[in-house]
């Protein structure tokens, strides 16, 4: 009784409470909010207040039925209106020691960030000190100035009264970075241009920062009630929030792919703003195979695992595996495998890193293959640095040895820096790590998805796309698949630990997988394995099964270790892992022999089919086709069965079953046609889950199978005569019936009329021999001088219209009077041909590649951003050259020697141009040869 009496006590106590906690909420709450505080807060296109906060306490209101009025002013006249007592609260603000003392602030659990956005142009910027000579800009008593002091105490500030004058400083170029939160605001009228300028990619992060709403230490129970609403928000809720504000704006349906700057030529953005590299190339192929938009956000590779970890993008589309990776971010796919190689200066070459070197080196704190080092080399110490210009600075000062880094990415980086002849990497250093794609842990459909993509890739489109961003043949990843499959020293160690693999199999199933007549495996599947066996060196043992459902269920108590051929199911991934693709089928259907042709797969309807119990498409047929009576049969011979008993219409199944079941004796009487309007359900390979790593490595195996390999093995196991649709024969007399009659109309016109044709078309093709011989090389047929010039002419007067750089490249090849001395003249044009159409490959469809006489060229640049541009298109030239080239008498070596004119900068008119890009030529020429120059006009 004394306790019931107590906790009656206790509840009207609450009551009371609550009752006058409602009793001091207002009829409407007054909120103070910035006009000027973008994203949190600002006045936007249609002058109204919006943002984060705005949405934040709009849903607040409407869960809690609470009335609420913002009150929208100045920054700093927006803390007066708080602390005269003129609203209840303050909608959001930066939690400060100095505000903690003068309010009540309460965190509204969103993430964000205090930031520096640095201008592009400015390279070598990895930390704040590095501003230190710059001028940064400021608004005065915000919560970047007490963190920007701390870090540079002594630092160049320029400081306004609010963001919009900020920002006009910046436009004008007075400023060269400025402080500001997580995004640039998207309704400045200016915003691309600031955007270009000063991209988010390029911003340096201060520190995090707490935001809070803020009310004045005397609202307690206002406070109270406050943080109730508040407590209503959902997790959900938020993260879409942040995603909304704090994210990038996207297209529904539209997947957001964070790429990690600065990695040139797997991942960067070009100075239009455009992504580009391997990997760019690789997901925009996988965005056309799946049908599934996707936008690129650029960011420094910290800020992307940061912001997937957060929700506010979807994808990392290439980054290493390590440990520092946080628990809710899970790699979904390999993309790729880098090779790093150890660089140090060039005064240091004899230095030859081995396993007794004592010295210190450096490697990205996020390195997959720290443990692989330590164990190369146990005696040196791995220093970690987040960014590359950190380890540059580290050997140059002699803090550090050297440094590991991706052997494709830093040599571009070293350019970009102006240090290419400073370092130099030691070749037999050489490892390779995996690149993976990551995806939030809890998005399993996602990691499908994408899996499912990529495995529809063929490795010649893969190759493809390699070949046109790695110009070093020794980098390649993907054309190794052709001869040696590049396993990860896991994988291969995990095949060493896990021999004698067993592969289950029916005996009962052909051509696919049976036993033939001496009880020995064959079939597709045997011949894939051989394969696969041969090019992994696994060593597999073969488990016969003469029922599917058996061979299941030794899957699931891990007798056996592999089922082939098997299709993915919700409930077989509690037991199992699953590979790409590893056999594609075609669905056909079986009929006795007088019954008519089937187009498509609606007529069908009303009809019985026999459909075999354990295929996807028996379980999804009837929401495509519901009017069609699907009859689950226990294999495909038990629904031959029922229809030798006229018990169901059709039997449906894939072409390769059908086609070997139906040339065994009985069966001669009936057809089968295919059917192109199904959706195919790929056959894959199922692992016990215990063994996941397996399936990659089989997928890499998978990978290295060609198209021609596998048309072999269609051609070995499948030969039989198929309808598909309409009896093609029928079709095809039906049409030279018909069309002979009108041929017979045609010929005499088309008689009478050829001659007069080809007189015309004669004199036609001679004109335009005669034009081209006089504006092209007659051996190479490219521009010649005269066209070149012509262009070039034409190219001033549109980018002089638009303010544009266009840059030409004067080339002379180094070696070339070699090469027709000792091997006559005709190698000599063969080579200057090879040449052109390096040339070609190496520039863009718009830029213009020609012969001016000899073996000289001249290449025109258009719509240039920078002279950047220009240097990166002379490297590509050189990094091809430096490799041999073949030609019939053998192998030759050559090289060029690139001088550089850019418009404006050296001259306004075509001849002061050539003058000037000759003249750099030619001192290239004396000072050794096989590099490229601008003038000094150029670098100012």
């Amino acid at each position: 009784m004394v306790v019931k009496t107590v906790f009656r006590l206790l509840f009207v106590i609450y009551l009371l409470c609550s009752i006058g906690v409602q009793a001091t909420l207002p009829d409407k709450m007054q909120i103070a909010l910035s006009n000027d505080s973008y994203p949190f807060m600002f006045m936007n296109e249609r002058n109204e207040i919006d943002g984060l906060a705005v949405d934040f306490w709009r849903e607040v209101a409407r869960r809690s039925a609470i009335n609420i009025e913002f009150v929208v002013a100045d920054w700093p006249d927006t803390l007066k209106l708080l602390q005269d007592g003129k609203v209840h609260f303050h909608g959001a603000m930066a939690r400060t020691p100095e505000r903690s003392s003068r309010f009540n602030l309460i965190n509204l659990n969103v993430e964000a960030y205090s930031n520096v956005y640095v201008r592009r142009d400015l390279n070598g910027i990895s930390s704040l000190t590095d501003l230190r000579p710059f001028v940064i800009g400021v608004v005065r008593d915000t919560v970047h100035l007490d963190a920007l002091k701390q870090h540079l105490p002594d630092g160049n500030f320029m400081y306004f009264s609010n963001m919009t004058e900020l920002y006009q400083a910046a436009l004008d170029g007075k400023l060269a970075a400025f402080t500001g939160l997580d995004k640039i605001p998207e309704q400045h009228p200016r915003h691309e241009e600031l955007s270009i300028m000063f991209p988010l990619y390029n911003r340096l992060t201060l520190r995090p920062v707490e935001i809070a709403f803020a009310l004045l230490p005397q609202q307690a129970q206002l406070s109270q009630q406050l943080q109730a609403a508040v407590a209503k928000l959902d997790r959900s809720f938020m993260t879409e929030l942040e995603r909304s504000w704090l994210g990038v704006k996207a297209e529904e349906n539209t997947l957001l792919l964070g790429l990690s700057i600065n990695n040139q030529p797997f991942m960067h953005v070009a100075q239009n703003g455009e992504a580009q590299g391997l990997f760019i190339d690789l997901w925009r192929y996988w965005s056309e195979i799946t049908g599934r938009k996707v936008t690129f956000v650029p960011d420094s590779s910290f800020n992307n695992i940061r912001n997937l970890a957060k929700g506010r993008i979807d994808v990392v589309i290439g980054a290493p595996v390590h440990d520092a990776l946080p628990d809710n971010v899970v790699n979904a796919y390999q993309l790729y495998g880098f090779k790093s190689q150890y660089f140090t200066l060039t005064e240091n070459a004899e230095n030859i890193l081995t396993a007794s070197s004592q010295v210190k080196i450096g490697v990205f704190e996020n390195t997959p293959y720290l443990a692989e080092l330590k164990g190369r080399y146990p005696a040196i110490e791995f220093v970690s640095y987040r960014h590359l210009v950190q380890m540059i600075n580290a050997t140059i000062s002699h803090d550090i040895e050297g440094f590991f880094g991706a052997a494709a990415v830093i040599p571009l980086r070293l350019q970009q820096l102006n240090m290419t002849n400073m370092f130099i990497s030691q070749p037999d250093t050489t490892l390779t790590a995996p690149i993976y794609s990551l995806i939030p842990a809890d998005n399993a459909v996602l990691s499908e998805e994408i899996r499912r993509g990529f495995g529809e890739m063929s490795l010649d489109k893969l190759i493809e796309a390699e070949q046109k961003w790695i110009p070093d043949k020794s980098l390649y990843y993907f054309s190794s698949f052709r001869n040696t499959i590049p396993l990860t020293p896991q994988e291969t160690e995990w095949l060493q630990q896990h021999q004698g693999l067993r592969l289950g199999m029916l005996n009962n199933w052909p051509p696919m997988e049976f036993a033939n007549d001496a009880g020995e495996p064959a079939g597709v599947t045997e011949d894939m394995f051989n394969l696969l066996s041969e090019r992994l060196s696994l060593n597999v043992e073969v488990v016969l099964y003469s029922s599917f459902e058996q061979m299941l269920t030794d899957l699931q108590q891990k007798k056996i270790d592999i089922i082939a051929n098997i299709s993915e199911r919700e409930e077989r991934r509690n037991f199992a892992s699953f590979t790409d693709e590893f056999w594609s089928t075609q669905w056909a259907v079986v009929s006795p022999g007088n019954t008519p042709d089937i187009i498509s797969t609606a007529e069908l309807n009303n009809k019985k089919v026999a459909v075999y119990q354990d295929y996807q498409l028996a379980k999804h047929l009837n929401n495509t086709y519901p009017q069609i009576n699907v009859v689950p049969a226990a294999s495909l011979l038990n629904g031959l069965e029922m229809l030798e008993n006229a018990e169901v219409d059709f039997v449906l199944d894939s072409v390769e079953a059908l086609t070997e079941i139906l040339r065994q004796p009985g069966h001669a009487y009936m057809r089968i046609q295919i059917l192109d309007d199904l959706p195919t359900f790929p056959s894959l390979i199922a692992v016990r889950n215990d063994y996941a790593p397996l399936a990659e490595i089989l997928n890499k195996g998978l990978r290295s199978i060609s198209k021609e390999e596998r048309q072999q093995l269609y051609q070995k196991w499948f030969n039989f005569q198929i309808t598909q649709g309409l009896n093609k024969e029928q079709l095809n007399r039906l049409f030279w019936q018909i069309g002979g009659a009108a041929l017979l109309l045609l010929v005499f016109f088309v008689l009478w009329n050829l001659s007069l044709r080809r007189e015309i078309r004669l004199r036609r093709f001679a004109e335009q021999k005669m034009r081209f011989m006089a504006t092209h090389d007659e051996l190479t047929g490219l521009p010649n001088r005269s066209l070149i010039k012509e262009r070039i002419e034409q190219a001033l007067l549109q980018h002089a219209r638009h303010n544009e750089l266009l840059a030409i490249l004067f080339i002379d090849l180094d070696g070339f009077k070699e090469v027709n001395d000792e091997h006559g003249h005709d190698a000599g044009d063969e080579l200057l041909l090879k040449l052109a159409g390096i040339l070609q490959e190496k520039v863009r469809k718009s830029d213009t590649v020609a012969r001016f006489g000899g073996d000289e060229f001249v290449i025109l640049l258009t719509g240039l951003l920078s002279r950047d541009d220009a240097a990166i298109a002379a490297q590509k030239i050189l990094s091809q050259l430096a490799e041999p080239m073949t030609l019939s008498v053998g192998d030759v070596q050559v090289g060029a020697s690139i001088g550089i004119a850019v418009y404006p900068d050296d001259g306004t008119d075509c001849t002061r141009l050539l003058k000037v890009a000759d003249s750099l030529m030619y001192r290239i020429k004396q000072q050794g040869k096989n590099q490229y120059c601008f003038s000094k006009a150029g670098f100012s």
